[in-house]
């Protein structure tokens, strides 16, 4: 079960937690996006060549 479908499940157990639910997912989704930023970040900055030299 993934943290979405346990958010669910918590929710329609506890309909009271709505926030929480919501807070955690808004987390998670936070630091889903800052790794992706991050993969991207560094797959595109090791395609750069540092070999070349100016002259």
């Amino acid at each position: 079960m993934n943290l979405h479908e346990e958010c669910l499940l918590r929710y329609l157990q506890n309909p009271d937690e709505l926030s929480y639910s919501t807070q955690i997912l808004k987390l998670n989704n936070f630091i889903l996006e800052k790794q992706f930023l991050l993969k991207n970040f560094v797959a595109k900055s090791s395609r750069i060549n540092y070999t070349k030299h100016a002259e």
